[in-house]
């Protein structure tokens, strides 16, 4: 493949925006089914709370491992090449998901699915750099269309599983599943929107080329003595435990109160209009506050949001909770984009996006086991406060480094 030059100038064609957008909004609403109908179906095997922890971090296991190699792989062969195939296995798991007779077995599916999706939207955030030259207002549009599949999936998924159970919900994921890979295919051949992609030596087989080499790993974690990339991704790891919370113990939680699934459901549209108006301030609110500032203290809000749970009594006051935590996230998530990406370079930004895939995927893991150990010796609802105390001060030490390393928090964006 030829060499190619980026022009941060040129305009992204509408063909190359709609298909990395569709990716993205498909990819992660997979997510928001996912957390609606896997916690209530997790429950009915009766798990006690670490193991029905368990079965959330087992989704962020596999990207644990490998969020950097797949990253590597973007780099090195394109992004639409390992979409494809992410995706299309993402349609076919949900479907072995009735199938379970075991939560043990719902563990493992959990593991593979997870992969999938993560790499998906690892894809999409890539993409932003490999054909959108990392710009903020393109990271801006996909946070804000992602939006639109928080709007319409969870509720979706509520309503089948109580009218037709199991099998229809998971069925619908799949379906659900499915626009991720027809975007991927209608997405652009890599060619003047991106960057410079080397070919694999010819004399090199495609299993060679396939497999993680350690050099990658060094070259992604060496990305780590780059300040302002070591921040952004501890704070985009805190912003992962807060979902991590989220999508399982929060569930539970709902559950006992005698929500039903519809309901639980209907809570998500109210954070994805949340998070729709909050996105469209980023830009603005940069021109008075350090980009660094924004994504700290956005995220620190909603962490407290989604742990003051218990004290939330009525529908109503979870609606707003939800309405301002996704609201916050979707105010830092551009910045969380781009901030890595800029500081990574061209040569490394799918690295850079599957080093912080890999501290989401281990905040994702460590949060609900920790949460899950927690609540079977306090209960769940003090452990609901005991993690909120503790995220905060991981928080708050990142609060002091930024403070006193002004350099880093002078955010320079366009």
């Amino acid at each position: 493949m030829t060499e190619i030059k980026q022009d941060p100038s040129k305009e992204v064609s509408l063909t190359t925006q709609t298909a990395v957008y569709g990716i993205g909004l498909f990819t992660t609403s997979v997510f928001h089914v996912g957390s609606v109908i896997i916690p209530l179906y997790a429950y009915t095997f009766n798990p006690n709370p670490f193991v029905f922890g368990l079965v959330f971090g087992a989704a962020h296991f596999l990207p644990l491992l490998f969020s950097i190699h797949a990253g590597a792989l973007m780099d090195r062969l394109g992004s639409r090449r390992v979409m494809l195939f992410c995706t299309s296995l993402a349609v076919l798991l949900p479907l072995t998901y009735p199938l379970a007779t075991d939560i043990w077995i719902l563990i493992a599916l959990q593991m593979i699915l997870g992969l999938c999706e993560s790499m998906g939207w690892l894809g999409a955030q890539t993409m932003i750099g490999q054909y959108m030259h990392g710009r903020t207002k393109y990271a801006g549009r996909l946070s804000l269309v992602i939006r639109f599949g928080q709007l319409c999936a969870p509720p979706m998924a509520g309503l089948v599983w109580d009218l037709f159970g199991v099998w229809g919900a998971f069925i619908l994921m799949s379906v659900w599943a499915s626009g991720s890979v027809f975007f991927a295919l209608a997405l652009p051949a890599q060619t003047s929107a991106a960057p410079v992609l080397k070919e694999p030596a010819r004399t090199e087989s495609a299993f060679k080329t396939l497999m993680p080499r350690l050099e990658d790993y060094r070259l992604a974690l060496g990305l780590l003595g780059t300040p302002s990339v070591a921040v952004i991704v501890a704070l985009g790891a805190m912003m992962h435990s807060g979902n991590a919370v989220q999508s399982s113990f929060y569930v539970a939680w709902l559950t006992e109160m005698g929500i039903t699934g519809t309901a639980i459901g209907l809570l998500s549209p109210a954070g994805a209009i949340g998070a729709a108006l909050f996105s469209l301030l980023t830009a603005r609110l940069m021109r008075y506050v350090d980009g660094f500032w924004i994504v700290l203290l956005s995220l620190w809000a909603g962490i407290i949001l989604i742990c003051i749970t218990p004290l939330l009594g009525t529908y109503f006051l979870l609606q707003v909770a939800m309405f301002l935590r996704s609201g916050l996230n979707g105010l830092a998530q551009p910045l969380v984009i781009t901030l890595v990406l800029r500081g990574a370079g061209s040569e490394n930004q799918g690295k850079a996006v599957g080093l912080r895939g890999t501290a989401n995927r281990t905040a994702s893991i460590l949060a609900p086991l920790a949460m899950g150990a927690v609540a079977e010796v306090v209960g769940l609802e003090t452990a609901f406060f005991v993690t909120g105390v503790a995220l905060s001060l991981i928080m708050s030490a990142l609060a002091v480094f930024l403070y006193l390393r002004r350099d880093v928090a002078a955010a320079d964006e366009d």
